[in-house]
């Protein structure tokens, strides 16, 4: 029978000997070290980075504080540089050069952390290794953040200084005259201020309220009147005008220039309206307006004829009359064909307005009516009976007081016989007006002299020598004088206009006396 072994009891082991030093003495423990001994080397990448805040912290770790002095003092000069902030950012090359010298301090406290490094007794850092790369890490946007915030409120900056500019610019054309002439250089600066607040800041919010600050100085400019709008249309149409408006009023000129030629003529204003037109057709002859002026031009021409057939006034006779001349006047063949027409209403107007004259006694207005239809319309239909209502005006005019009458359109068939001699050396010319009016002209007698006063010659029947003239004429009384060569009545010399009473054939002698 097997028996099992007996147990067998386990020594501890003994605790291991303590280890000793050459003199076979364990050793003291190790104390805990002091706060003021060395810390561990500062890393070169942790000091770079520290510097880059734009603070200087790499030098405040590595305890360089002349370092320190000048990297706060390169940051405090761009604050000087940049604050406060105004109109316009820092130059670019400030920034640049600031970002260079951070770039400088970071190199410089790199290679500073190395060089300390490589020492057998490192010198002593602000922050641990760990701490100082955390904060260096925390603090490198800084510049970044700063940068952008310096950005952000100079372009809101910028925008206040943009938005005064407009507003005063605005401001300055408040009540300004509707003449566009005596506020031209308000205009201009207004304007300009304008576009060069696109030019130099086209991404602003000023920017943006630009175009409809031009579109109300461009209205303002041209006003409600269509005359003073093309002195502000052509100004700014001028090869020199900066920014948008220069093309639209190019653009707009024609039109201008249209409407206001037209304003001027149907005011009357010829010597205005001209001018207007003829720019119009020389200077933009293939813009629409241009293309329709003969069309407008005809439908005012009617307006004129008709007024004329319809009233037929002395006021619209002139209208007419000067309509005619101003069509006329055009180089353009369209525009002055358009006179033919007008043309042709014109002498019945005039004899119409002169007779009226006549009648009411305004023999000066009547004389120019009438004399105006005989020089420029000398073979109208009306134009003998017009020359008699002449002579009868000029007689009247010239002694009011005789009662001189309306000569008839027809007269009756003569019935005596006037022979007139003349015996004085200057050319001699009567009118007369009664039953029939007329004028009678005589050459001067070659052999004929001034007689004195008193001295009368004889006057005899038929003579080869004297000039004479025969004229026969219905009996009647008759109003004579003497006009010059121009058909200007003058009267008989200190007797005015003489009455006498034709019933019987006669001859009759003229002569001249010392003067």
């Amino acid at each position: 029978m097997s028996t099992d072994p007996a147990p067998t009891a386990t020594l501890p082991e003994e605790p291991a000997a303590a280890p000793t030093d050459a003199t076979g003495e364990a050793p003291e423990p190790p104390a805990t070290p002091p706060d003021d001994a060395p810390r561990p080397t500062a890393r070169p990448l942790a000091a770079a980075l520290l510097n880059l805040s734009g603070l200087g912290l790499g030098y405040l770790h590595l305890r360089a504080w002349l370092r320190l002095v000048v990297a706060l003092a390169a940051t405090a000069g761009l604050a000087w540089v940049a604050l406060p902030i105004g109109r316009e950012p820092i130059a670019v090359w400030w920034a640049l050069g600031y970002l260079g010298a951070l770039g400088l301090f970071a190199l410089d406290a790199a290679l500073l952390a190395r060089r300390r490094a490589r020492r057998e007794t490192p010198r002593r850092t602000v922050w641990t290794p760990r701490t100082a790369g955390r904060i260096a890490w925390a603090t490198l946007a800084i510049v970044p953040l700063l940068g952008g915030a310096y950005v952000v409120t100079q372009q809101e900056v910028l925008e206040q200084f943009l938005a005064h500019d407009l507003d005063q610019a605005e401001e300055s054309l408040d009540g300004r005259p509707s003449v566009f002439a005596a506020s031209k250089d308000a205009y201009d600066a207004a304007y300009a201020t304008y576009v060069q607040t696109v030019a130099e800041h086209p991404r602003t919010r000023a920017a943006d309220r630009v175009p409809g600050l031009v579109d109300g100085l461009y209205a303002q400019a041209k006003g409600d009147d269509v005359c003073n709008a093309v002195a502000a249309v052509r100004h700014f149409a001028e090869a020199g005008t900066a920014g948008p408006l220069q093309g639209i009023a190019q653009h707009e000129l024609p039109g201008a220039l249209n409407d206001c030629g037209l304003l001027f003529a149907e005011r009357g204003t010829f010597a205005s309206a001209r001018p207007m037109l003829t720019e119009l057709l020389t200077d933009h002859p293939a813009s629409d307006p241009a293309q329709a002026l003969p069309k407008e031009l005809t439908a005012w021409r009617d307006d004129v004829i008709k007024s004329l057939n319809g009233k037929g006034g002395c006021d619209d006779t002139r209208q007419a009359t000067e309509s005619t001349s101003f069509l006329a006047g055009f180089d353009s063949g369209k525009v002055k064909a358009l006179a033919d027409e007008a043309r042709t209403k014109i002498p019945a107007g005039l004899l119409k307005c002169g007779v009226r004259q006549f009648e009411g006694g305004q023999y000066a207005p009547a004389l120019q009516n009438l004399d105006a239809l005989l020089a420029s319309y000398p073979r109208a239909k009306d134009a003998d009976y017009a020359e008699r209502v002449q002579i009868a005006a000029g007689i009247a005019q010239a002694d009011p007081k005789m009662g001189v009458e309306l000569p008839s359109r027809t007269e009756p068939e003569g019935t005596v016989t006037l022979i007139i001699y003349n015996h004085g050396p200057d050319r001699w010319n009567m009118v007369y007006t009664g039953p029939a009016t007329g004028a009678i002209s005589l050459d001067p007698c070659e052999d004929c002299v001034r007689y004195a006063e008193g001295d009368e010659p004889a006057c005899q029947g038929y003579s080869l020598t004297k000039p004479s003239a025969k004229v026969t004429i219905p009996a009647g009384s008759y109003f004579t004088a003497s006009s010059d060569d121009d058909g200007n009545v003058l009267g008989w010399r200190d007797v005015g206009v003489e009455k006498e009473s034709f019933t019987a054939s006669r001859v009759l002698c003229a002569f001249a006396t010392k003067r």
